[in-house]
């Protein structure tokens, strides 16, 4: 009982100590973002990240490097039941004299892939500042194909690849059991792929920031917080759903109350 219960209480340490660590990274990346977003003057309802600068490889890199800071600061306190997992299989293998790799290597996988993203957001956010002055019929209906977005991201919250993929980070012993791998390089690969998963959780809900504004600080508030209900809470699979149908509703708002109006 007394060596069950030491377990058990090192358990709860490794992850008080791992959730302390990522909510430090992700409140320092809060501040970076909130501050490259004031000494750009774009306050805290913006527009795109974007902001008119025309594509280049320079431009393009800045992006995606902010874009990262900006996925660590919404996406780390999410992280911390599985990181912390990691933590303490590392520590176990380290007292029993075997190989073992810190946890922070695994979350170093997992900020590498949403980092990457940034890529796609970068060509995604060009795309939207660009192809409306190609094509102005986009200008038109560019309310009509916002409400589209929203409604088309509130329907994949309710479809059994987002349950797949939300039951993958609501459950990080079952992640671990099915994908453990040793090894520094292990623990990277698995950091890449829980990131996988939790992009397939929640792409529907990062496409929101395209329709309201890559750097908008409140709804990226508002969506760290539903993306850490979603994952860590008991009721966090409601949620997800509840998250959907506000998005459908929010999308037949924007883009066919337009409509209702003008006819």
């Amino acid at each position: 009982m007394e060596r069950s219960d030491s377990i058990t209480a090192a358990w709860h340490r490794d992850h008080v100590v791992v959730l302390c660590a990522l909510l430090l990274l992700s409140g320092l990346a809060w501040a970076a973002t909130i501050y490259q977003a004031g000494s750009m003057g774009w306050g805290l309802v913006t527009c795109s990240m974007t902001m008119g600068t025309p594509f280049s490889l320079t431009n393009g890199l800045l992006y995606v490097a902010l874009w990262g800071v900006m996925m660590m600061a919404m996406m780390l306190p999410a992280t911390a039941p599985l990181a912390g997992l990691c933590r303490t299989i590392a520590r176990r293998q380290q007292e029993q004299g075997l190989p073992w790799t810190p946890s922070w290597v695994f979350v170093s996988g997992y900020i590498v892939l949403w980092t990457l993203t940034g890529g796609v957001a970068y060509a995604a956010d060009l795309a939207i500042q660009s192809l409306p002055r190609t094509f102005p019929v986009l200008q038109t209906y560019a309310q009509v194909i916002a409400g589209g977005t929203l409604v088309a991201a509130g329907l994949y919250q309710l479809t059994p690849l987002k349950d797949r993929c939300l039951s993958q980070c609501r459950s990080p012993l079952g992640f671990l059991l099915s994908n453990w791998r040793d090894g520094s390089l292990g623990a990277f690969r698995m950091g890449l792929q829980h990131g996988a998963y939790c992009l397939g959780c929640c792409w529907s809900l990062m496409v929101v920031l395209f329709v309201v504004g890559t750097m908008n600080l409140v709804w990226m508030g508002v969506l760290a917080t539903v993306i850490f209900v979603e994952k860590l809470l008991p009721y966090g699979v409601t949620v997800s759903k509840v998250a959907g149908l506000a998005l459908i509703g929010f999308g037949l708002l924007v883009g066919y109350g337009r409509i209702a109006l003008e006819g």
